[in-house]
Formats: C-alpha cells, sequence, structure tokens
C-alpha cells in the first residue's frame, strides 16, 4: 500500500493542485530562506531541479534579464508551474524541462549561475546522487552557487504543523490560524507530513544530520560556505560553491 501512495504521492498531489493548498507555512517559510540565500546584485541563470510545481517562483524577484529554468520529472508538476509562470507575467523568463534530474540534463555546459535543489534528493537512490552534483558541477559557470535543502534526522510532522499554525498566527491572525488548524492541516499532517516521516524513518527516503549533507557535498568537489536548520528544525540549508 504505501509503495503505491508512495508512488502516486506527488502526481496525485499536483494534478489535483492539493500539493499547493495543503502546504504548511513553515514550508513556505523554508522557501523564502532559500530565496534569501541568493546573494547577487547581477542578472542571473537560475536553474530549480525538482521544481514541482513551481512553488519557488513565488518567492523570487527575477530582474528583467535574469531567467529560471524549472526541471522536474512530472508532467503534473510542470503544468501547473506554467500556470504559475502566466500569472506572474514571466513568461520570457520562466522557462520549464520534463527531465529526470538523475539523469543528463539538456543544458548546455557551465550556463547556470545558481542551482537550486528544495527536498529534491531525499527520495533518490544514494547511488545516483553522486551523478548528480556531478551533473550540477557540469552545469554551473565559475564561481556559481548550489543552494540543498534536505530533510534531516530531526523531521518531525508534529513540529512542522506547531511551526505552522504560529506563523500563520503572526502573519495572517487568529482567524486564519484557526482555519489552518482545523481545515487545513490535519489532511497535511495525515496524509503529507506523516507519511514522508515514515518514509524517512523507515530508510525508504533519505534523511541526513548537516554534518553527513556537508561531508557528502564537499565529497562531490564542492565547497559548504553556509549551514542553517529551516523548516522547523526538519531540514538543512547548504549554500555551496
Amino acid at each position: 500500500m504505501k509503495t503505491i501512495y508512495s508512488r502516486f504521492y506527488w502526481l496525485v498531489g499536483f494534478k489535483t493542485h492539493l500539493y499547493d493548498l495543503l502546504l504548511p507555512q513553515a514550508y513556505s517559510d523554508s522557501f523564502k530562506r532559500l530565496a534569501k540565500s541568493i546573494h547577487t546584485d547581477k542578472d542571473y541563470v537560475l536553474l530549480d531541479a525538482g521544481c514541482g510545481s513551481g512553488v519557488f517562483l513565488n518567492y523570487i524577484n527575477l530582474s528583467n534579464r535574469s531567467t529560471y529554468i524549472g526541471v522536474d520529472l512530472l508532467m503534473s508538476g510542470v503544468s501547473n508551474a506554467r500556470i504559475k509562470r502566466r500569472f506572474k507575467n514571466l513568461a520570457n523568463r520562466a522557462y520549464f524541462i520534463l527531465s529526470d534530474i538523475s539523469k543528463p540534463l539538456p543544458i548546455r555546459n557551465q550556463s547556470v549561475d545558481i542551482i537550486v535543489a528544495h527536498f529534491s534528493l531525499y527520495t533518490i537512490d544514494i547511488g545516483k546522487r553522486e551523478f548528480i552534483f556531478k551533473e550540477f558541477r557540469r552545469l554551473l559557470r565559475r564561481g556559481g552557487t548550489l543552494i540543498l535543502v534536505e530533510p534531516s534526522t530531526k523531521y518531525s510532522a508534529k513540529r512542522i504543523i506547531a511551526r505552522s499554525i504560529k506563523l500563520v498566527l503572526c502573519n495572517e491572525g487568529k482567524f486564519t490560524s484557526l482555519i489552518k488548524k482545523w481545515f487545513f492541516y490535519p489532511f497535511t499532517y495525515h496524509f503529507g507530513l506523516k507519511f514522508i516521516e515514515s518514509q524517512l524513518k523507515n530508510g525508504v527516503w533519505r534523511a541526513v544530520d548537516s554534518a553527513e549533507l556537508c561531508d557528502e557535498v564537499r565529497a562531490n568537489g564542492y565547497t559548504v560556505n553556509s549551514v542553517e536548520p529551516v523548516y522547523a528544525g526538519s531540514a538543512t540549508l547548504i549554500t555551496a560553491s
């Protein structure tokens, strides 16, 4: 049953738009932290590896000459991302590729300034991750930046929900926080976060502590520049070059 559920988890979530509708606020907050990790005042080309439904488009400001490239394996995710592109009037600055990031990507060598991978690697077999890091190196220009967000061994569905309710209360007020608490987040918790937590604890998907993730990044030829906990302490954000 869990195998079937995991197989269709994102496919159904993207296709029904439930993925975006039920996102916990703490997850959105981790995207904000990711966006703040992009330190440049120049035009850039950004690759969103495993872009899903294009949620990151909600949190970045693309200058007139900057370019966003989203890559995802699922057409349902890419389709939703294209809808966001239209609403944000980014038709000439945001592009999407239907592709598997664990295989060679149809992008030129050294053509990307920033690569972000937000919860994109943890479901991929450990044996394929070395190739992915190598592919990222191929795509990055000299001086380019890699930013990863991966679930940590401290992943906690309950803590994510508790943090999300506090964030909504602070940002949107008590009424909205109560609506989220009683009508949205129970579904988020039981059908999303608890499932992910179970997959991580059972070793089906990979949770790593910050030191182990840093070691993996360094072992694949990168220099780690910064490390911080995000997502209510349930994930680690790393910037590297």
